[in-house]
């Protein structure tokens, strides 16, 4: 007779503890009760399942979930940070149950470096209180959320089900803010999942027209849109990566809502970051001749249907006035000039402190200094780069801009060469979409700076797993091959 297998007696004490907590919960306030409940649910079927705690934590991490709960629900910082603890799920599956050893990512050691040269910035900052804060979230929300990415995700599956699990979250973010927007209900951020940050006003042929600019869950216009633009990418790499036809068609519904996220947004910054992503994977050839013509055509759609986008648009090549000396060239609106002034004294920052930075975090407290020694537009306030690797580089020096490019150049070179020596379709389709959906994010960060981390660096883990799941064995393989033959030839 075949016996059942046993459950683990820490998984059952933990169940044990669980219950006994939702009962205390229960008897303080019914509300948070049911929501407790509802989490030890999940967190049981997690730990007898554990190999879907990295796509939970994936759909929770890009929804913003957790800060959404604090932030709109009370929910206590302690318990809404304690989600990212699901990652050790797989990783105590794999080392004490299966007994099978880890694939190292080849990037950890750059971003090893980086956190390290993050410290010694700090101790020559002029501020190391202050740095320190910087760095220390650079140590939770970075690089400790990259080296548990890439330990939970060891198998093309978990790959799999977490790319999933981020389309999921697009499509749940996406289809709150189309819903908004068609409905008018600004009044309104649906539970804390589609807030509001400011607004534009154009002139339209009825008058003037108003259109308040969407933030999603995470509450700044720009990072949400960049975060949808990711998708994008992942998305069509995903409903590549299918064989069934009904999980293709579902990856390009979840990408569209995507993108309909993204362009909600009004972001312009975004907006050209999307443009050159588009560019690229048509010139990869991710994108079909027919596909990218129904792209522009359901861009110019809704071009039609917002016309106050489209007159945002329209002042993106004032841009090209700022190195313009005809004095009839149209002048760029307070936003460009801004940009440009905070993008030049990073750079302005970064000659000036040129090995290892002012400091994590400590650009805006040089802003002001060098911006306003510009004649473009007076900074009344510390403000940020507003552009990736110059503030990368202002911070960090020319030490921490060498690591963070590096750790960069490894994860995406690992990435290509998957493209082509994967040993299935699926390994290459998603190497391909976590190469495009790391491009995706240094387009838009030409026009943003390094913040909300735990995106960046959760991506990046997931783009380094992508680069490394099924290709470790395959190395081995050759290099067992390559020592067999050399002992054959002598």
């Amino acid at each position: 007779m075949r016996q059942r297998p046993s459950v683990p007696p820490i998984v059952l004490g933990i169940i044990a503890f669980g219950a006994v907590a939702v009962g205390l919960s229960v008897a303080a306030s019914p509300l948070f009760g049911v929501a407790a409940a509802a989490i030890a649910l999940g967190g049981v079927i997690l730990l007898l399942r554990p190999e879907y705690a990295a796509a939970t934590v994936a759909f929770l991490l890009w929804a913003n979930v957790p800060v959404v709960a604090m932030r709109s629900h009370g929910v206590p910082k302690t318990l809404a940070s304690a989600y990212l603890g699901l990652l050790l799920l797989p990783v105590a599956r794999r080392l004490l149950i299966e007994r099978r050893a880890f694939h190292w990512s080849k990037a950890l050691p750059w971003a090893l470096a980086y956190l390290a040269f993050g410290f010694l910035s700090t101790a020559f900052s002029r501020d190391p209180q202050l740095a320190f804060e910087n760095v220390k979230e650079l140590c939770l929300e970075g690089v400790l959320v990259f080296f548990l990415a890439t330990i939970a995700v060891q198998s093309r599956e978990s790959l799999r089900r977490v790319t999933w699990a981020l389309m999921a979250a697009g499509a749940f973010m996406g289809s709150i803010a189309l819903i908004q927007q068609l409905t008018g209900r600004f009044d309104s951020d649906f539970g804390g999942f589609s807030m509001i940050d400011s607004g534009f006003t154009t002139e339209g042929e009825s008058g003037k027209v108003s259109q308040p600019r969407l933030a999603g869950p995470i509450g700044e216009k720009n990072r949400f849109g960049q975060m949808m633009t990711v998708l994008i990418a992942l998305g069509v790499g995903l409903a590549r990566s299918e064989t069934r036809r009904s999980l293709a068609r579902l990856a390009y519904v979840a990408t569209a809502l995507s993108a309909a996220g993204a362009a909600l947004t009004f972001s312009r910054g975004n907006a050209v970051g999307t443009a050159l992503l588009l560019g690229i994977m048509a010139m990869m050839g991710v994108l079909s001749g027919r596909q990218l013509r129904g792209l522009l055509a359901a861009g110019a759609i809704l071009l039609l249907l917002l016309p106050q986008y489209r007159a945002r648009l329209a002042t993106i090549p004032t841009v090209f006035s700022l190195a313009s000396a005809d004095p009839a060239a149209p002048e760029p609106d307070g936003a460009i000039l801004g940009r440009a002034t905070e993008v030049i004294a990073a750079v302005l920052v970064y000659i000036d402190h040129p090995l290892l930075g002012v400091g994590p975090g400590l650009f805006t407290t040089y802003s002001q200094e060098y911006g306003n020694r510009l004649s473009l537009r007076r900074l009344e306030s510390g403000r940020q780069a507003h552009t990736l690797f110059p503030h990368v580089a202002a911070e960090g020096g020319t030490l921490g801009l060498f690591s963070f490019v590096g750790l960069l150049v490894v994860v995406m070179v690992r990435l290509y060469r998957r493209v082509s020596t994967g040993e299935t379709r699926r390994d290459q389709e998603l190497a391909r979409a976590y190469f495009l959906a790391l491009a995706a994010y240094l387009l838009c960060g030409l026009f943003l700076h390094m913040a909300f981390i735990r995106y960046f660096w959760f991506l990046v883990g997931l783009a380094s797993a992508a680069g490394t799941v099924g290709a470790e064995k395959r190395e081995e393989d050759l290099m067992i091959a390559a020592k067999e033959n050399g002992g054959g030839a002598g």
